[in-house]
């Protein structure tokens, strides 16, 4: 039984395996003994396992392929109950009220990505159809502009960025002077977020770069969004809203480890409870309302939930909200101070990047121009990367945003202090990203240097580089690897 569920709920996360080098994927050593697999076999020769497979690759599988996939979809399927029994439950029974959460929540509302989307038609959706052609800096060699087309499908089949760089190596000032390009190019049209995770706040060098890009800053802590991360949730379809209510619960509980399978079915009842009051006039509650829901029966001392809901509630998002708060009509410089608790800054980052990829989900994918320019609608910044990446929770929601949203025209800039941070064992960000740049770092060697910018033809320039690089200095390796002197914003003259 486990083994069968295993399966579903592998193949409901939507994972797929390379079916071109299905041969190659490892197996990790493992053989099942036939009993375990006869169910599972049975149920095949009548043609269920088989045509949920095929639909879910979306063509007729070879008996081969197939029997390797139903392995491989049950491995994946057991190491992701493993993980989340031993991160997420504690006690004698933890795995028995994990399997138990799984069945009474029904496997058709599982979902390892916390995405809550209505499912509605894909549709039309604006976006700038333009060349970005973006400084970078100075060739530090000979003095001449280093430009990149950032979405010409001819130099880059990934808009995706990364840049690693100490602090102070002028990571923050570059990205300005990128987003202010884009904006200069665009001529206003192509909106931006700034997820700024250290908290700058508003100095007056923060304020020029606001003033020149048209920007709205918010600070969490002194001013809350007029967005309700709730209107995700369907108001007309009863089974959407208990699907979108599952992946809602599921967001929060990704991001703050500490909540178990107990909070989190006290947080879909409040959620449940406060949706029920709410229609009645046909509104939304706010996260004040789930909040005030989940203190009416929470017979416990305050606990990480409730600590989580006060401060996202108090803090994060206004309960007076505006129902048609859009964060992508204008630009925005989302300011997440230090002194707010960590679990509140992190929740309010992915819940609003779940909006925005469920905005974007809807849209039909970009196609590029037949020179090759593709369609850019919106642009994803987050700073600190790396107080997401440390998380397999939180890190499998950024994976997943990079893959989904890349189709939609939609780029995401991650800012981080070092290569490693990139580079985690339950997953390769670098592999999703096609415009690497690499800042002062602390760790200078030739190996960590490739492994973040790719190999170059020749090591010689890349050591020469990495030997010169310092603050405000920066390597890429498209053609071949050259050291810059980066942009700083904060020297533009406007």
């Amino acid at each position: 039984t486990i083994a069968q569920i295993a399966i579903a709920y592998s193949l409901q996360r939507d994972k797929k395996f390379d079916l071109e080098n299905l041969s190659e994927t490892d197996n990790k050593g493992k053989e099942y003994p036939e009993s375990l697999l006869g169910e599972i076999n049975r149920q095949s020769n009548d043609g269920v396992y088989k045509a949920i497979f095929n639909q879910h690759y979306g063509r007729r599988l070879s008996e081969e392929e197939f029997t390797k996939l139903v392995k491989l979809h049950m491995d994946h399927g057991l190491e992701v109950f493993n993980r989340d029994i031993l991160q997420n439950n504690k006690g004698k029974n933890a795995h028995i009220d994990y399997l138990l959460s799984i069945i009474n929540s029904g496997l058709s509302l599982v979902s390892s990505t916390p995405v809550f989307t209505t499912h509605s038609e894909q549709h039309e959706m604006a976006a700038f159809e333009g060349l970005l052609e973006i400084e970078l800096g100075k060739d530090a060699k000979t003095g001449e502009p280093v430009q990149i087309r950032i979405n010409d499908e001819n130099e880059f089949d990934n808009q995706h960025m990364a840049l690693a760089g100490m602090s102070r190596s002028g990571k923050t000032q570059l990205i300005k002077d990128i987003l202010y390009q884009i904006h200069k190019k665009s001529d206003g049209t192509l909106k931006f977020i700034f997820f700024d995770y250290k908290g700058e706040g508003q100095s007056e060098a923060l304020n020029s770069f606001l003033n020149a890009t048209d920007c709205d800053f918010i600070n969490i802590q002194e001013k809350a969004l007029k967005f309700n991360p709730l209107t995700s949730v369907s108001l007309t379809n009863e089974r959407d809203r208990d699907r979108n209510i599952m992946k809602f619960r599921e967001s929060l509980c990704a991001v703050d480890k500490r909540l178990g399978v107990k909070q989190g079915s006290s947080l879909m009842k409040a959620i449940q409870r406060s949706f029920e009051e709410t229609m009645k006039q046909g509104t939304y509650p706010s996260m004040k309302d789930v909040y005030n829901a989940l203190l009416e029966d929470y017979e416990e001392k305050e606990d990480s939930l409730t600590a989580l809901m006060r401060d996202v509630s108090g803090f994060v998002f206004d309960e007076n909200y505006d129902p048609d708060f859009s964060f992508t009509d204008k630009n925005f410089y989302i300011n997440l101070p230090a002194d707010l608790p960590e679990s509140a800054r992190k929740t309010s980052v992915f819940l609003i990047l779940n909006h925005l990829l469920n905005h974007f989900i809807s849209a039909l994918d970009v196609k590029p121009s037949s020179d090759g320019i593709k369609p850019i609608r919106y642009i994803i910044v987050i700073d600190e990367a790396h107080a997401y990446l440390d998380s397999p929770n939180t890190a499998k929601v950024l994976e997943d945003l990079l893959r989904m949203i890349l189709s939609k025209g939609v780029i995401v800039i991650m800012m981080s202090q070092g290569v490693k941070e990139y580079k985690k064992k339950y997953f390769d960000f670098t592999s999703q990203v096609k415009i690497p740049i690499l800042l002062n770092v602390q760790n200078k060697d030739i190996k960590t240097a490739k492994s973040f910018l790719g190999t170059p033809k020749s090591e010689v320039p890349m050591k020469d580089a990495l030997k010169k690089l310092e603050s405000k200095k920066g390597i890429i390796n498209f053609d071949e690897p050259k050291l810059i002197d980066i942009n700083m914003f904060w020297q533009r003259k406007m």
